[in-house]
């Protein structure tokens, strides 16, 4: 039992010996962790510099349909036939759908019997008049040769009484014969002007003409009965389906043109100034080598108070339809010149957010600096503002500095 607490005593005094131990090398431990993070933190500088570069520029630009239009139903009924589907490749005038003209068809039939029918009026109606005419042209004819052996019967018996030989009742007769043969003449010769100035046969044309009038509507109403692509492009929507009933004015498809395509940028202040004055443009599609080039359609010349950039649009050919509404290019503008410009290493850059950052050494202490960027070079970038030519920026360490930190320069 004695030896059994004499053991127990010493496995408490090692143990309380190296828990003391312990103890005091955390202690010496977090000592020198502290006086580390106090003290200067090792950085190499490199000095901004001046550098030759180009003043060729790639500007990030978006691909856009060169217009857009719907397409519209001119005319209601169910949906007949369908013949393009959404994706497609449309031509201007080519039949994208057909509705059921059948109810169009037979009113085309009633009033094409309708036109026939007035037709063999005005017809019968001419016939008629011109029989008429006939026929006054030969009363007046008769009537007139009447009068005149009337007046040469009046002027004998007038002879005969001034003789004694006839008597006044035969006179008065030979009299009332020449005025009433002459109002009979006067009557068929009014009835004759009356017939050729009166128009008589002009209700008759009217309804005619209204009747042709009616079915060259209803023959463009027929054609629109096959709805037809606006414009040539690509048939991003179609909505109807086959015996869907749709009403006039339903909107049923969309049709993006996309040759010529159009392309978007917007343009810095110093982007703008190397575009002005040119009629093209090249450009290349990311993710591929091949250059394209288009024309300049559009150069706004005042800049956009909310975006603070020019508007430019391009145009380009696009005949395969190798470029599509959504895509992004990327615009070759300058090139033309080279300027000397302030330049950092690229390694010195530090970005947080949409904010770039340098940092200055300026004696024992690193200040934390905001840039603005420019052009690339190999492994220089340019400074646009923020920084100098000789101030020394790091381009090691700088990951772990605060502004105002001190710093020791690594050799």
């Amino acid at each position: 039992m004695t030896m059994l607490s004499d053991k127990r005593n010493v496995w408490k005094r090692v143990s309380v010996t190296g828990l003391a131990i312990l103890l005091t090398g955390a202690l010496a431990s977090g000592c020198s962790v502290s006086g580390a993070g106090n003290g200067p933190k090792s950085v190499k500088t490199a000095p901004a510099v001046k550098i030759e570069m180009s003043d060729f520029k790639e500007i990030d630009a978006d691909v856009v349909s060169s217009s857009q239009v719907n397409i519209i139903t001119k005319v209601g009924g169910d949906v007949k036939e369908l013949l393009k589907k959404r994706g497609d490749t449309v031509q201007q005038g080519e039949v994208l759908f057909r509705i059921d003209n059948t109810d169009a068809l037979r009113n085309k039939e009633k009033l094409e019997l309708s036109r026939e029918n007035l037709q063999a009026q005005l017809d019968k109606a001419s016939q008629d008049l011109a029989t008429n005419r006939s026929v006054l042209k030969n009363t007046i004819e008769k009537l007139q040769l009447m009068l005149d052996d009337a007046e040469k019967t009046y002027n004998n018996i007038r002879n005969d009484y001034d003789a004694g030989t006839a008597s006044k009742t035969q006179l008065d007769k030979a009299e009332m014969q020449v005025k009433t043969t002459r109002l009979d003449l006067d009557t068929a010769k009014k009835q004759l002007a009356n017939l050729e100035e009166a128009d008589s046969l002009a209700s008759l044309r009217i309804q005619l003409q209204s009747s042709e009038v009616a079915l060259q509507d209803i023959e463009k109403t027929l054609s629109d009965y096959e709805v037809k692509a606006p414009i040539s492009g690509i048939l991003t929507d179609l909505n109807p389906e086959a015996g869907v009933t749709v009403q006039a004015g339903y909107v049923a498809g969309v049709i993006q043109q996309l040759n010529p395509i159009k392309i978007h940028a917007d343009l810095t202040e110093s982007a703008v100034k190397l575009v002005r004055g040119k009629t093209e443009i090249p450009f290349t599609v990311q993710g591929s080598d091949s250059k394209m080039t288009g024309k300049v359609t559009y150069l706004a010349d005042v800049m956009s108070p909310q975006s603070k950039t020019y508007v430019l649009e391009l145009s380009a050919e696009n005949p395969d339809n190798k470029l599509k509404s959504g895509m992004s290019v990327k615009l070759q503008i300058g090139g033309d010149s080279k300027q000397n410009v302030v330049a950092v290493p690229v390694a010195s850059i530090v970005k947080e957010g949409n904010d770039n950052y340098v940092f200055v050494v300026n004696g024992d202490q690193a200040e934390k600096r905001k840039v603005t960027l420019g052009r690339v070079s190999e492994s220089n970038r340019e400074v646009t503002s923020g920084i100098k030519e000789g101030e020394q920026v790091v381009v090691l360490g700088q990951q772990d500095l605060k502004d105002k930190d001190k710093v020791t320069l690594i050799k």
